[in-house]
C-alpha cells in the first residue's frame, strides 16, 4: 500500500530571507514613485527623430534621415555611418551613396568597428583627448567632441554611428546614455528591415535581361530624385531612348539574338554613366536614364555622347557578323528654381511624358539622334 503524506502544512512554510510579499496597493503606490528624470530636449528630440526612423520606407530614406536629417534635428555638426558589408550585400543595394561622400562607409571588416568600443559597445561620448577621435570623423574640422552609437544586431557589430559636436553641450548622464541606447537599437532595427525589404524590393525592381531596374524601379527612382532634387534646389535631367529599327533586327535574328543585343547596349550604356546616374529599361527596346544635378546643357552632352557611343559600338551577332545599332534620345530637365513643383508625382509623370515627346520627336527626325523636350510652367 502506498505511503500517506500529509500536505496541509506546506502553505505555511516560507523562504527564509526572502522579503515580504506586496500587496497589489503597495505594489501600484511603490511603482508610481519610481521616476527617471532626464533632458527635456534630448527626450523631445529623441521621440521625434524615432517616428521619422520607424516610417522610412527603404535605405535610402534611412541614409537621408540619419546622415542629413539627424545632425540637424539634434543641432550636431555632422554625421558619420560606418556599416560592416562583407560580402557587398549592402553595396548592390545602396542607389547613389557617393553623394554622401565620407559620410558613408561600407567595411568589409568589422574590426575598425569593433575598436571603437568595449567588450560590450554601448553608447559613449568621446572629446578630443581620446584617440578614437583620430579614427572617426577625419574628414571633418572644428569637431570637440563625438557621440558614438553602437549598431548590432542580435549582439553582432553591424555598423557604428558617428556624430561630431563643435562642444560639450550634450547632457549624457545615465539617463540620457540609455535614451540614446534606446535611439541606437531603434536605428539598428529600423536598419535591419530596411535591408530585409530592399532585397525583396529589388527582386521586383529589376529587369531580369539586363540587371539594371525595370518600370517599377525608374518610377521609384524618379520620385525619389525628385523629391532630392527639390530639397536641394539642384536641376534633374531625365534621358528616354530607344533602339533605332529593333523591329526589324527582331524579326530578322529572333528573339534570343534580340535579347543579346539589348542586354549589350545596357551593359555599354551602364558603362558611360557616373556613379549616381541611374539607368532603366521601359521596354524591350527601350530605356531611361536618370541624371541628378544635371542641367539642360549637361544632359544634352551626356545624350550626345551615349549615342555616339552605341553607334561606334559593334555587336558581334554569334554567326561572325558584326551589328551595328544606334538610338533615338529624348531629353528632358527640370530647374526646381526655375520651375517650382508642387505636386511631385504629377511632376514626374510630366517629366516621362515630355521624355517620351522627345523621343517621338528624334525619331521622326530618322532617328539617331537627341531631341530636347522642355516642361513648361503650365505642366508643372
Amino acid at each position: 500500500m502506498a505511503e500517506e503524506f500529509d500536505l496541509s502544512g506546506l502553505h505555511e512554510e516560507e523562504i527564509q530571507g526572502a522579503p515580504p510579499a506586496e500587496s497589489r496597493s503597495e505594489l501600484r503606490e511603490r511603482r508610481r514613485g519610481e521616476t527617471i528624470t532626464v533632458n527635456r530636449y534630448l527626450y523631445q528630440q529623441a521621440q521625434q527623430l524615432e517616428h521619422m526612423l520607424l516610417h522610412a520606407a527603404d535605405l535610402q530614406a534611412l541614409f537621408e534621415i540619419l546622415l542629413v536629417s539627424m545632425p540637424r534635428h539634434f543641432s550636431f555638426r555632422v554625421s558619420e555611418l560606418w556599416l560592416y558589408d562583407p560580402e557587398e550585400v549592402l553595396a548592390s543595394l545602396i542607389v547613389g551613396g557617393q553623394r554622401y561622400g565620407h559620410s558613408l562607409q561600407l567595411l568589409q571588416d568589422v574590426f575598425p568597428i569593433q575598436d571603437l568600443y568595449e567588450l560590450e559597445p554601448d553608447v559613449i561620448l568621446v572629446d578630443a583627448t581620446d584617440s578614437r577621435m583620430f579614427e572617426v570623423l577625419k574628414s571633418e574640422h572644428g569637431i570637440d567632441a563625438a557621440l558614438l552609437m553602437p549598431l548590432t544586431d542580435g549582439g553582432r557589430m553591424i555598423g557604428s554611428l558617428h556624430l561630431g559636436l563643435q562642444d560639450d553641450a550634450l547632457v549624457m548622464d545615465e539617463a540620457e546614455q540609455g535614451l540614446l541606447a534606446h535611439l541606437a537599437a531603434i536605428i539598428s532595427s529600423c536598419f535591419r528591415n530596411a535591408v530585409s525589404r530592399q532585397q525583396i524590393s529589388q527582386l521586383t525592381m529589376l529587369d531580369p535581361l539586363t540587371e539594371i531596374s525595370n518600370l517599377s524601379g525608374f518610377e521609384k527612382d524618379i520620385a525619389r530624385e525628385i523629391a532630392r532634387a527639390r530639397r536641394a534646389e539642384q536641376p534633374l535631367t531625365v534621358l528616354i531612348m530607344e533602339v533605332d529599327g529593333y523591329d526589324d533586327l527582331y524579326q530578322h535574328y529572333g528573339e534570343r539574338r534580340g535579347n543579346f543585343v539589348v542586354r549589350k547596349v545596357a551593359e555599354r550604356l551602364s558603362s558611360d554613366l557616373r556613379q549616381t546616374d541611374m539607368l532603366a529599361r521601359l521596354g524591350q527596346p527601350k530605356f531611361a536614364v536618370l541624371l541628378p544635378n544635371s542641367s539642360e546643357l549637361v544632359g544634352q552632352d551626356v545624350a550626345e555622347r551615349m549615342r555616339c557611343d552605341i553607334e561606334d559600338f559593334p555587336i558581334d551577332d554569334g554567326r561572325g557578323a558584326v551589328l551595328q545599332v544606334c538610338l533615338s534620345i529624348g531629353a528632358v530637365t527640370w530647374e526646381p528654381q526655375q520651375y517650382p513643383a508642387v505636386d511631385m508625382p504629377r511632376l514626374a509623370r510630366q517629366m516621362e511624358a515630355a521624355g517620351n515627346n522627345g523621343l517621338e520627336t528624334a525619331r521622326s527626325r530618322g532617328g539617331n539622334c537627341v531631341a530636347q523636350a522642355r516642361l513648361s510652367t503650365m505642366m508643372v
